[in-house]
């Protein structure tokens, strides 16, 4: 992989004079060859944090951070993410590969160390450049074949343009993928977490088949298209075989988006059915539990103009009610994608974090992480069965105008049910633990000087509500603030 990247590099920049001469009207650099086009793209964010108690507390605890892909930040952070990437198109065939580094600036990090404070030690993208996209794909259509394989780990969903309930993420996978008609058709092996067996110099041996976890999906997209009447309904179908918690779970769901005249409606339902085995249940029983979870999204966009689209929607995402019922009914995705969804995602929104205060995971909204026994998924699997899961409306608007563009919404949220995580008896409120979560309030504003530079700026606050107090303790009723400047530039 290394050798085929300097090669790429090479190749670029041997070719880019030549290109950049017969292509400088349009600014596009692109090296061609006789077969094959390849273009060159990079991004660079710069994004100062600023943050006044994202633990709710006044004082010092534990829980004043929170966690980004950059590693933990409290106070004043700098996050920045840059990529370099590269597009090829051929006959029947392409490929895309990003490198891209993650990363809190700082003087250890800038110069790419190995010291405690680099990403390398607590961060979760690296402080080297790695190949943080890659995907390349072949269509059998000279074969007469309407379909072609891929592989790589390249961003893949099955949700994400509606709730992102289920699953959005860059695991390796091989996959295939074509059309029939008018419908197109994904279906993917993904590698969620591939362990080798470890015989660690001091401690027990690792089974490594003992903590892989993999997924296989299919996904099948059918317009629907009339002159006033742009959609598409997607069924999808997702069989997780997470052999870390003993977990097999199929998931079955639907999303729906799109658009009718000036309204613009997304909706997902998703089901998830299977067991979960070998399980020791907080009153210390051994049991395997039959998983039974609902979830479901809903939102709509008015379309007045370009400066004023109005927004509402909503989520349910199923919680647990017993501990020790023998039933796993908090809804666990694959991996939580909301955070880069089109109606309420926004990347510097403050729930989108993995908040220790609230139970919430990178990239996710709900509170999968609120519990003690392991479930059967989430990001890093790290969902747990007492989650209460969670219920949120919300409204917005956004829009543009001129170089100017908007984002503004609020999102009150609450526990679905309360009941398995009373059953611990562990948290501040002991068996009583109220439902009102609370309310954010986001507003992004951006001013586009051009095609390749933007500053914008993402005031966030979260006004904890009685069950954050409950969970948390008395004192953990202040409200959290974040602000964040948006440097953004990309070619």
């Amino acid at each position: 992989m290394k050798k085929f990247v300097i090669f790429l590099v090479v190749v670029t920049f041997l070719a880019m004079p030549m290109v950049a001469m017969a292509k400088m009207g349009s600014g596009k650099v692109t090296a061609k060859s006789k077969d094959i086009d390849i273009e060159m793209f990079g991004t660079l964010k710069t994004y100062p944090h600023f943050f006044s108690n994202p633990d709710f507390n006044d004082d010092d605890t534990p829980y004043d951070k929170i966690l980004d892909e950059n590693g933990w930040m409290d106070d004043t952070s700098i996050r920045n993410e840059f990529r370099l990437g590269w597009k090829g198109t051929g006959k029947n065939w392409d490929f895309l590969v990003i490198l891209e580094a993650d990363f809190s600036l700082n003087k250890a990090n800038g110069d790419r160390g190995e010291g405690p404070e680099t990403p390398g030690a607590s961060g979760m993208s690296g402080n080297s450049f790695g190949v943080e996209k890659l995907q390349f794909r072949y269509y059998f259509e000279d074969y007469g074949l309407p379909v072609g394989i891929e592989t790589g780990w390249q961003t893949k969903w099955l949700d994400i343009k509606t709730g992102g309930l289920v699953y959005g993420d860059d695991h390796p996978y091989i996959g295939l993928y074509g059309k029939i008609g008018s419908a197109s058709w994904e279906a993917l092996y993904l590698t969620i977490q591939d362990t080798i067996e470890n015989i660690g110099k001091s401690g027990t041996p690792l089974d490594g088949d003992a903590l892989d976890w993999r997924a296989y999906t299919l996904k099948i997209n059918f317009p629907i298209q009339s002159e006033d009447m742009d959609l598409v309904i997607s069924p999808f179908y997702a069989f997780s075989e997470n052999e870390e918690h003993k977990a097999y779970v199929n998931y079955l769901g639907a999303e729906m988006y799109g658009k009718i005249g000036m309204f613009t409606p997304r909706l997902e339902i998703a089901y998830a059915v299977g067991t979960e085995d070998d399980v020791i249940l907080p009153n210390g029983s051994e049991d395997d539990l039959d998983v039974g979870a609902f979830a479901a999204f809903a939102s709509l966009d008015i379309n007045i103009n370009k400066s004023l689209i109005p927004y509402i929607g909503g989520y349910y995402i199923q919680g647990d009610g017993d501990a020790n019922d023998g039933d796993a009914e908090a809804f666990n995705p694959i991996t939580n994608i909301s955070r880069y969804t089109p109606t309420f995602g926004m990347e510097n929104a403050f729930i989108y974090r993995y908040v220790p205060a609230l139970g919430s995971h990178l990239y996710a909204n709900d509170f999968g992480v609120l519990g003690q026994t392991g479930g059967y998924g989430g990001i890093g699997n790290t969902n747990l069965l007492e989650n209460p899961g969670m219920i949120m409306i919300g409204g917005g608007l956004k829009g543009t105008y001129n170089k100017w563009s908007y984002k503004t919404q609020i999102m009150y949220f609450w526990f679905d049910d309360t009941g398995a995580l009373e059953d611990l008896g562990t948290y501040a409120g002991g068996n009583d633990i109220d439902d009102n979560v609370g309310l954010e309030f986001d507003l992004q504003l951006t001013y586009k000087f051009s095609n390749h530079f933007s500053i914008g700026n993402v005031f966030a606050l979260f006004d904890p509500g009685d069950g954050v107090e409950d969970i948390m303790g008395e004192d953990y009723d202040e409200t959290a603030i974040m602000d964040t400047v948006e440097l953004k530039w990309s070619f």
